[in-house]
């Protein structure tokens, strides 16, 4: 199971939105949301869909940063509750507590009094109150999925949590500037079996995005867009998704527009889809590009960023799902083409 770490970003809500039908039908993402942005009203409308389409979705009731950076604990749960119940059903969105140094005592109580009879997570952050203390408060609550965003558990924190299933949030960094110039494929998520994944089989990062606040975008004269796609390697090779950067190469100076650089990058992109050691599905995202190409009309930088998600977000599932690549090749584990069934 992959579990995407999202923060409620516009691109974000809007490219999972429009994939809620795909992803809930294929049943190997469950996205993590943690909101930075007051402004609720495209967030609610992505939860209702998911909700439709019956995709779990593990939402952080009591958000810290950006826009609650500078509320009360007590202020950014009431934000949170009144987002989790103005849903109209809420069987496949789950209540998380986020686990930091602005967690209050009051907080967890009003947490599981409104919480405590659903499947809910939690998120274990830095300077987060010791794990067996945080049990003990919520008592009989049934935490099902705990997610390490930026420490390491403890053997102590694993036996404090009992049955409930444990991932870390991996944190891969995206190559600085110079990297992209030199080499435009690096290594992003590797979906085989890891030490920190239940049964070898759940995994969570930021996605291509990449989905931290923190984070700069690069320059749009540096790369015009990034896809991730799946590396088939010639057995005994093990395959992996990898991230691939589409740039326009260099133009004349009376060529050097940003219209024209990003076609430059689209038929860069054209011809990878030809590559025998590459699968990029194709997803909708993929049709969405190569339509820009033919049409000529060239999508803006926010909407290219939605694609790149919406992309990355199906292929993975498609990959998990045994969707993507159509046929098994060599180098491509079973355990990552088999059914989330038959992986039980």
């Amino acid at each position: 199971m992959y579990f995407p770490y999202l923060h409620g970003k516009q691109k974000e809500v809007l490219a999972l939105r429009h994939l809620a039908q795909v992803l809930g039908a294929e049943g190997q993402v469950q996205p993590v949301m943690e909101p930075v942005r007051v402004m609720a009203t495209s967030m609610r409308h992505t939860l209702e869909a998911c909700e439709a389409h019956r995709l779990p979705v593990w939402l952080v009731v009591n958000p810290v940063r950006q826009d609650f950076d500078l509320l009360l604990p007590a202020e950014a749960f009431d934000w949170g509750r009144q987002l989790f119940t103005s849903l109209p059903t809420r069987q496949w969105i789950h209540p998380t507590l986020m686990l930091g140094p602005a967690l209050t005592p009051d907080v967890v109580r009003r947490f599981v009094q409104l919480f405590g009879a659903r499947p809910m997570g939690l998120v274990v952050g830095p300077e987060a109150p010791p794990l067996s203390e945080l049990m003990t408060m919520l008592g009989g609550a049934r935490v099902r999925q705990v997610f390490f965003k930026g420490v390491e558990p403890t053997a102590a924190d694993r036996a404090a949590l009992g049955d409930a299933a444990c991932v870390r949030v991996e944190d891969r960094r995206l190559p600085d500037s110079p990297d992209l110039r030199q080499d435009h494929r690096h290594p992003f998520l590797d979906p085989l079996p890891h030490p920190w994944r239940e049964g070898g089989a759940d995994f969570s990062d930021y996605t291509t995005l990449p989905s931290r606040p923190d984070t700069p975008e690069a320059p749009s004269r540096l790369a015009a867009f990034r896809l991730s796609y799946l590396r088939i390697a010639p057995a005994p090779a093990p395959a992996a998704i990898w991230l691939e950067s589409f740039l326009s190469g260099r133009l004349a100076p009376d060529e050097d527009s940003a219209d024209q650089r990003f076609r430059r990058a689209l038929r860069v992109f054209q011809a990878a889809l030809d590559r025998d050691d590459a699968c990029f599905g194709p997803t909708e995202a993929v049709r969405r590009y190569l339509a820009g190409l033919i049409d000529g009309v060239q999508p803006s930088r926010a909407l290219s960023k939605q694609w790149e998600l919406m992309h990355h977000l199906e292929l993975v599932s498609g990959v998990l799902a045994g969707r993507f690549p159509g046929t098994s090749p060599a180098g491509v584990p079973t355990s990552l083409l088999a059914p989330a069934a038959a992986r039980a």
